[in-house]
């Protein structure tokens, strides 16, 4: 049974749930993506990381059961709050030991955050479907533009609805799980994973609490966020692992994050899209296996 702890940070409320901490070794942080939280990292992918060490999934800000505080505006979602905030979180939940940082998409943009703003207690960084600038593009990237319409009120109504598919995917599971191939590039091989629609089923759950001005204010920021220029100061070896068809984040930001970080690997997937563990499972599993092994 895994269990959920609150940690508050700034006025912030972060969720942890605790995957697997029955193995030796140092601990490693998983960060979901944008609309997910901590039951997006489903047994199949967490059986890789457990072999390195006790692994504890950790809330984005403002994303369900996490919460932004009271009064929280759009301006204040910033590079440096998430970095602060998420850093201070790792550091009560395990306290000085070094980890690795794991992060899916915007949780990929997060844990690079992190590695550029506290490198001494950041072992590796694994990087999937990240990025550096970002600029959404596909169904993700019409959100943006919708999320950016003035006045902000227009705007939050207009991305409402459309990313809501007009409230269908919070009261529908079914909806929920057919809207996902917006980030597969080979959706066949996504839908045809054996555990696909356990990830849509229980990430459903905490999407149907999402507060949507929170991921409002993501989808409004996230175009003008650009941390290129720090990227040299990670100085933990780094896996960026992307798939070349990526609907999503352009597959330019894996090759510029790779580019940029002084001990950087590049695995890009071909035929992948967003959704790499399920989209091209063994190819995915293969060169993270390899590079934990390397790096271990």
């Amino acid at each position: 049974m895994t269990v959920m702890r609150v940690i508050h940070v700034a006025g912030q409320r972060l969720c942890v749930q605790a995957l697997r901490t029955d193995t030796a070794g140092l601990p490693v942080i998983l960060l979901h993506g944008i609309g997910g939280s901590v039951r997006f990292w489903h047994d199949d992918q967490v059986d890789l990381f457990a072999t390195q060490g006790p692994c504890y999934a950790l809330s984005l800000p403002g994303h369900y059961p996490a919460a932004f505080p009271s009064g929280f505006r759009r301006s204040q979602l910033t590079v440096d709050l998430i970095a602060h905030v998420l850093g201070e979180a790792i550091h009560k939940l395990v306290g000085d030991q070094p980890v690795t940082l794991v992060g899916f998409s915007t949780g990929g943009f997060a844990v690079l955050a992190i590695a550029a703003t506290a490198p001494q207690w950041v072992q590796r960084v694994v990087c999937i479907s990240g990025f550096a600038q970002g600029r959404w593009t596909g169904a993700l990237g019409v959100g943006q533009w919708l999320a950016r319409q003035m006045p902000p009120e227009l705007g939050y109504l207009l991305f409402g609805f459309y990313y809501t598919l007009g409230g269908m995917s919070r009261l529908s599971r079914t909806v929920f799980h057919h809207a996902w191939r917006v980030y597969a590039a080979d959706v066949q091989a996504a839908y045809a994973y054996p555990h696909f629609r356990t990830y849509t089923d229980v990430s459903h759950a905490n999407f149907a609490r999402l507060d949507l001005k929170s991921l409002v204010h993501y989808f409004a920021v996230m175009p003008h966020i650009d941390i290129s220029a720090m990227l040299p100061l990670i100085q933990a070896p780094t896996l960026v692992i992307a798939g070349d068809q990526d609907p999503i984040v352009p597959p330019a930001q894996a090759y510029l994050i790779s580019e940029h970080i002084p001990n950087a690997e590049l695995a890009m997937i071909a035929g992948g899209g967003h959704l790499l563990f399920a989209e091209r499972p063994d190819e995915y599993r293969q060169a993270l296996a390899a590079w934990l092994n390397r790096t271990g």
